[in-house]
């Protein structure tokens, strides 16, 4: 996440810089565009309104296409915002990966104290190494806009209580499968180990 944040803040500073150095020769440079004394039908015809109109654009379309990763790279802060626990209800791919890391959409309820239950739908960057683990019935850490509870933002989502119950599970079915004679000494201490080393 931090390596994909820096390659983005590099290379907008490298697409400014080289902006800006053909804005210059454009306006200032020893070959620079002469438009004093030109109408716009001369300009038109001469192509010097060519690079005018053109740099405009390919700003707006790299705008455009940069601000989702931004946005989810660099979630904007809520003020004033409260932060709370929240349950997951669903969960489901938004096809967005960032550093192979995927992006789910999670809908969550969230209980605030004086008030009545709601559900919400939030978007978070997931480590693809925990992302089978994020499962509804798992809890959120969020933080929302009281006055507009749409507005929400996932901290942290928790995975422990998922890992911790999945390794009792195994533990417990290896334990019988010892008690069974089904499988031998050796490889119940081997995958007793292997379990307990992904707590």
């Amino acid at each position: 996440m931090k390596s994909m944040r820096n390659i983005l803040l590099i290379s907008g500073a490298i697409a400014l810089v080289s902006i800006g150095v053909v804005v210059y020769m454009m306006f200032w440079g020893p070959d620079h565009l002469e438009l004093g004394g030109k109408s716009l039908s001369e300009l038109l015809k001469s192509g010097a309104l060519t690079p005018i109109i053109v740099i405009p654009i390919v700003l707006i379309i790299s705008a455009v296409t940069i601000i989702p990763f931004l946005r989810i790279m660099f979630p904007p802060d809520i003020k004033n915002g409260v932060t709370t626990q929240a349950k997951v209800l669903e969960v489901w791919d938004t096809g967005v990966s960032i550093n192979d890391n995927p992006q789910v959409g999670l809908l969550l309820e969230i209980a605030p104290p004086n008030s009545n239950p709601f559900q919400v739908k939030a978007k978070a960057l997931v480590s693809r190494l925990n992302v089978a683990l994020v499962q509804p019935g798992i809890t959120a850490e969020v933080k929302y806009d009281p006055l507009d509870p749409k507005r929400i933002k996932v901290l942290t989502v928790n995975i422990q209580d998922v890992a911790s119950n999945d390794a009792a599970s195994r533990l417990e079915q290896l334990e019988e499968l010892r008690n069974k004679d089904l499988i031998s000494g050796d490889e119940y201490r081997q995958k007793r180990e292997e379990i307990l080393k992904l707590l």
